[in-house]
């Protein structure tokens, strides 16, 4: 229903750079979450700061996150909320192709159904209707 929402409202920005509303979005996004990371930090051991860790950390805040988003505010920008949500669903596509090419996961038979069952959702959902 936020990530509908977020599709939607997309549209109706202000015209400000498309940086400048990424670095809104996910700053309102970790405010939200500040409580969360209280009870994190008074109930869990700190994270060990070595150079797995933040290269992980600097990967996930660059592609996943930022340029991620902001190639999909640019396909709602150009196609609409509309035709554009439905690609959202390809995320768990790319998620397991890359598990596959970085952590040694193992396809399974099931991997090939969902990405089949997805994409042939996408394609059917981003057709233009017929009149």
């Amino acid at each position: 229903v936020i990530f509908g929402l977020y599709s939607v409202l997309t549209l109706k920005r202000p015209d400000i750079h498309a940086l400048s509303f990424v670095a809104f979005t996910f700053g309102a996004g970790a405010v939200c979450l500040i409580p969360l990371f209280v009870w994190e930090m008074l109930t869990r051991p700190l994270m060990r700061l070595d150079a797995a860790n933040l290269m992980t950390l600097f990967y996930v805040a660059l592609f996943p996150s930022t340029i991620a988003y902001l190639c999909f505010n640019r396909g709602v920008q150009l196609i609409g909320a509309n035709r554009a949500a439905p690609f959202f669903h390809v995320v768990p596509v790319f998620g397991t192709v890359m598990s596959i090419a970085f952590l040694g996961e193992h396809p399974q038979a099931f991997h090939f159904i969902g990405f089949a069952l997805v994409l042939t959702g996408v394609f059917v959902a981003s057709r233009k209707a017929s009149a």
